[in-house]
């Protein structure tokens, strides 16, 4: 064997019976860092080439969106009258709520008075305007009733400079009967307007897209149980659909945070199903399983043998 042949395999048998070469604890973790970040990149391009190909879409927020063959279209449908007795009702639950924490504290007042004052020169200024906002009958008798209220409410208030907890609730209670009926006026005039906008949209859809549909409701945490908006896609996809292609996106409200939100659900469902032959259980914690099991031994719930 020649000198340097001879060389080269003593020098690679040597290295083969060496240990690993050991890593300073930084390097290992930059390129944790780094492999983490190519399996996020891989999965980034994976996600929007399945959004692309996700399709119909519609968002609902304070307008619709509508999403079809890459084309998005943005239709105002709350009408009018829904946001006056919306804005009308608000008057109670803003006095309400700015008063509660200082009620029977008659040094709150410093905390109260200029907001309070602010709300009541809204609604005075708004008040002999009411009979021009679409408001008729008997609603407008109510809603002006209410606004009466509230203000015969405040003045007191601002006079006296304190509210005591039991006045405060039962100018509440003799409100909430408006509240009630401007809720079931603004929920009608809303499903209707809904409807109309669906409805005229759904008609040009081909065969087979209205069971592909998918629908993001852009809402808060509070209104989600019976979401007005939710509840008529309910109906009108039917139950089934309910957290599958109807989806409650909570307190989101830009809609392209709603349509990314959107992306994840379809990428990780197909992956689940992929991977674990159930397209659901990557909905909830992918740990779940394994933490329920270790909680139940740490907490002492496993049973005795």
């Amino acid at each position: 064997m020649r000198p340097f042949l001879r060389i080269a395999t003593i020098l690679l048998i040597t290295a083969a019976a060496l240990p690993a070469t050991a890593f300073a604890p930084d390097e290992v973790e930059g390129r944790m860092a780094a492999l983490n970040g190519a399996a996020r990149q891989a999965y980034a391009v994976g996600k929007a080439e399945t959004m692309s190909r996700t399709d119909p879409i519609l968002v609902v927020a304070d307008d619709l969106i509508f999403i079809r063959e890459g084309r998005r279209e943005e239709v105002p449908y709350l009408p009018p009258l829904y946001t006056v007795l919306k804005t009308v009702s608000h008057v109670a639950l803003g006095t309400v709520s700015l008063l509660q924490p200082w009620t029977d504290d008659p040094a709150g007042a410093e905390n109260w008075r200029e907001p309070l004052i602010e709300l009541r020169d809204r609604t005075r200024e708004l008040r002999p305007l009411l009979a021009e906002t679409g408001l008729e009958g008997k609603a407008l008798a109510r809603n002006e009733a209410e606004f009466d209220r509230w203000l015969a409410f405040i003045d007191r208030a601002l006079e006296r400079g304190s509210v005591t907890a039991a006045e405060l609730e039962a100018t509440a209670r003799e409100s909430a009967p408006t509240l009630l009926a401007n809720g079931a006026d603004a929920a009608r005039v809303q499903l209707d307007a809904l409807h109309e906008k669906v409805e005229a949209w759904r008609a040009t859809l081909a065969p087979g897209e209205w069971e592909r549909l998918r629908v993001l409701v852009l809402g808060p945490r509070m209104p989600r149980d019976g979401n007005l908006q939710f509840e008529y896609f309910a109906y009108a996809m039917g139950r089934d659909a309910v957290d599958r292609r109807l989806i409650y996106a909570e307190s989101i409200f830009d809609p392209d945070q709603a349509l990314s939100l959107l992306g994840t659900i379809v990428t990780d469902r197909r992956l689940s199903a992929a991977a674990f032959g159930d397209e659901m259980r990557m909905d909830r914690d992918f740990m779940a399983d394994g933490a329920q099991a270790h909680l139940l031994r740490m907490f002492g719930r496993l049973g005795a043998e």
